[in-house]
C-alpha cells in the first residue's frame, strides 16, 4: 500500500520534470529562431559590405590610374619647360 503513493509521487515528479524540460526546449527553439534571423541579417549585411568594398577597390584603382596619368602629364610639362628654358638661355 505504501508503494503505490510513492510510485504516484515519483510519476508526478517525472511529469513535472518533463514539463520543465519541454518549456526549456521551447525557449531554446525560440532563441535559435531569433539567432537564425539575426544571422541571416548579418549575412545579408556582409554581402552588401563586400559589394561596397569591391566598388571602393575599383574607385581606388581608377584614382590611382588618374594619378599616374597626371604624373606623366606633369613630367611631360616639366620636360617641355626645361626645353624652353634651354632655348631661351641659348638666345
Amino acid at each position: 500500500m505504501v508503494v503505490i503513493p510513492l510510485f504516484l509521487a515519483g510519476c508526478n515528479n517525472l511529469k513535472s520534470e518533463n514539463e520543465k524540460l519541454k518549456e526549456e526546449i521551447t525557449d531554446v527553439n525560440t532563441e535559435n529562431e531569433k539567432l537564425r534571423k539575426d544571422l541571416n541579417s548579418l549575412k545579408s549585411e556582409n554581402s552588401k559590405m563586400h559589394m561596397r568594398v569591391a566598388q571602393l577597390h575599383l574607385e581606388i584603382a581608377a584614382l590611382h590610374q588618374e594619378i599616374q596619368n597626371r604624373q606623366k602629364d606633369l613630367d611631360t610639362f616639366k620636360t617641355q619647360l626645361r626645353g624652353g628654358e634651354k632655348k631661351n638661355k641659348k638666345s
